[in-house]
């Protein structure tokens, strides 16, 4: 069998040029048998080659990949290099041998991705848009890198870019994988099959292989990746769903805590509905003030007085009722609608915070919870400081709190963003200490003034001394760092009398108070205030 009555036994070749793809006029064609071994090479790809077989038989040899999956399917079809340029290959097992055909491509920038060198996405859409039309299965992959804002950010732009290089160098090592670039960290791969057990097998490697460390000019860097996959046809059969079942599969990977993948299910477009219907609903609270704001008193465990305050956000839906933070805040982070919710949150506190001193209540101290895209924002001091200004108040009036888990991420960051924000005159608190995992040494570096021990140590210390060792463990180095300790979630006299006895310095929970809304809490601070006089 010579070139030309395979092709004619092979039409689709003939029709790589009518998709977008933009060939040298050197043909490839070599027959192995199926140990790899060179029996045939046309003359002209010999010519080309100046006569260098070897460099076909390394090709070869680097194409395990692709021969094995050769024995699920007769055909494998993809972008690959031979003699260091890109070529795209069509590889055919007939009978006892392998038929190697395709093309070499053209360098030219709208097929390559200038940066990575990884395909370009409109390139890879067109190769793909070709097996959806001869209905040929294949796997769909969306790749993100995690964190990788937050990274890029650190290490600078060109950095940034040098790692994305390497990034495409490690994938373009998978053979059976086709790889694009779409826009700075959005991979996108492709693998011919529809075989689950195949699938995850790739996507292992793919993941194992971010297990080494990028080198940098200045850095070393460990760097995961997230990856949703949705099949061809067995998810959808047009491209554009296609692509997005692979992104909202990917987002569950990346909510899954990254270095991870998930495959697109039925479960998850249900997910996705009522996710997207949450997110429009927050859009629509915002516009129309459904937000509202309770107060939880901080009590002095010495004294009996209300000495702070903490802000709840909480929402009336109108056709839901009451929906609980729990629910809407992980979405609210998801889609960056934290952002906006969290500076209404910031300027109806500081509002709030002005009309009481403007009444003449007490001097209480009103604590707002930060989230973590918050608190990674660039402007966040700024924009704090801007607001306390317009409502005229002394940053004091003011607390912020943030998770344990928050501060034990992206350390320096936050260590010179706490710092920033102690300048600034605020007091800082960490809340929900004990839920991360860090150690009691670790609360030396932190500028911070305040700890709140989690409700969970609190409501089990009462049972079980590990608990309680726990809670007397921070009091102690707290107290040792200058530092005042709340504890949150105390229903009981019982508990109230163990961290009373322990030196606990403040307290929150059911046993004092409920969330107030606005006016019940001024009611109750007008009523202590009676008492004390």
């Amino acid at each position: 069998m010579n070139e030309q009555q395979f092709l004619y036994q092979h039409p689709p070749l003939m029709k790589w040029e009518a998709v977008g793809q933009q060939f040298d006029q050197y043909a490839l064609f070599f027959i192995t048998d199926r140990d790899g071994t060179i029996v045939y090479m046309d003359d002209s790809l010999l010519r080309q080659l100046s006569g260098r077989y070897h460099d076909v038989h390394q090709f070869v040899e680097r194409t395990d990949g692709i021969v094995s999956s050769l024995r699920d399917a007769n055909v494998w079809r993809g972008k690959t290099v031979v003699d260091d340029r890109p070529a795209y290959v069509h590889v055919h097992l007939f009978q006892s041998h392998i038929v190697w055909t395709g093309f070499f491509l053209l360098a030219t920038d709208g097929y390559n991705d200038s940066l990575t060198g990884a395909l370009s996405y409109e390139s890879f859409q067109h190769m793909l848009w070709e097996r959806m039309n001869e209905r040929e299965p294949f796997a769909l992959l969306s790749l993100n890198l995690d964190r990788f804002k937050f990274i890029n950010d650190l290490i600078g732009y060109e950095c940034g870019n040098e790692l994305l290089k390497q990034v495409a160098e490690r994938l373009q090592r998978h053979q059976h994988l086709v790889i694009s670039r779409q826009d700075r960290d959005q991979f996108f791969l492709a693998f011919y099959t529809a075989k689950r057990h195949d699938i995850r097998r790739a996507i292992d490697d793919v993941i194992q292989s971010f297990s080494t460390p990028f080198y940098l000019t200045e850095h070393e860097l460990t760097v995961t990746p997230s990856i949703g996959v949705s099949v061809f046809p067995d998810d959808a059969t047009d491209w554009t769903t296609l692509v997005s079942l692979a992104d909202l599969a990917l987002e569950t990977a990346k909510e899954n805590g990254g270095n991870t993948y998930c495959f697109y299910t039925n479960e998850l477009k249900k997910t996705n509905e009522e996710k997207l219907y949450i997110q429009h609903s927050i859009r629509k609270a915002l516009k129309q003030n459904e937000f509202t704001l309770q107060y939880q008193p901080i009590v002095d465990i010495q004294t009996g007085d209300i000495v702070a305050v903490e802000a709840l956000l909480r929402w009336f839906h109108p056709k839901r009722g009451w929906i609980s933070p729990a629910t809407f805040i992980p979405i609210a982070e998801e889609t960056n609608l934290i952002q906006p919710i969290g500076d209404w949150v910031l300027r109806n506190v500081c509002e709030q915070s002005k009309k009481w001193k403007e009444k003449g209540l007490p001097h209480v101290q009103i604590g707002v919870n930060v989230s973590i895209k918050q608190f990674l924002q660039a402007d966040l001091v700024k924009h704090i400081e801007h607001v306390l200004r317009t409502y005229d108040l002394d940053p004091f009036c003011l607390k912020l709190e943030i998770t344990e888990s928050m501060a034990m991420h992206h350390i320096d960051y936050v260590l010179a963003q706490l710092q920033s924000l102690k300048n600034l005159g605020l007091q800082l608190a960490v809340d929900d200490f004990g839920t991360g995992y860090s150690s009691l040494n670790y609360l030396k570096k932190l500028p911070v003034d305040i700890i709140k021990i989690d409700r969970s140590f609190v409501q089990d210390m009462v049972k079980h001394s590990y608990d309680l060792s726990i809670v007397r463990a921070v009091i102690q180095v707290a107290h040792s760092l200058q530092m005042k300790v709340v504890a949150e979630g105390v229903e009981t006299e019982e508990q109230l009398a163990i961290l009373k006895r322990e030196g606990c310095d403040r307290a929150q929970g059911y046993y004092f108070s409920k969330p107030l809304a606005t006016e019940q809490f001024e009611q109750l601070v007008q009523q202590k205030k009676g008492r004390s006089h």
